[in-house]
């Protein structure tokens, strides 16, 4: 399983929240996200600059929809699309 750093899009109060999260990836389609987004850090300048460097990169990737992820185990996993259609209804 392999991981990068995406921007997921929630929305928190009536308000639009951009955050950036840990996604992994099964197939290279996301699967799981951190249910909290993360924050930038290193045991040294040099690898607080890459971690940065990483963050950036997640700018230039598809926004993920938070909502599009279920919440029933450590990390956020992807909703099937039943799961997705029966949200909506409700």
């Amino acid at each position: 399983m392999t991981w990068n750093y995406r921007v997921v899009h929630r929305v928190e109060g009536g308000e639009d929240v951009y955050a950036i999260h840990e996604a992994y990836y099964d197939n290279d389609t996301p699967t799981n996200i951190t249910e909290d987004s993360v924050s930038p850090q290193g045991v040294t300048l040099n690898e607080l600059e890459r971690d940065f460097e990483a963050y950036q990169k997640a700018l230039t990737q598809p926004v993920l929809e938070y909502e599009s992820f279920d919440s029933d185990s450590t990390f956020f996993t992807q909703k099937t699309q039943k799961e997705k259609h029966q949200h909506k209804k409700s």
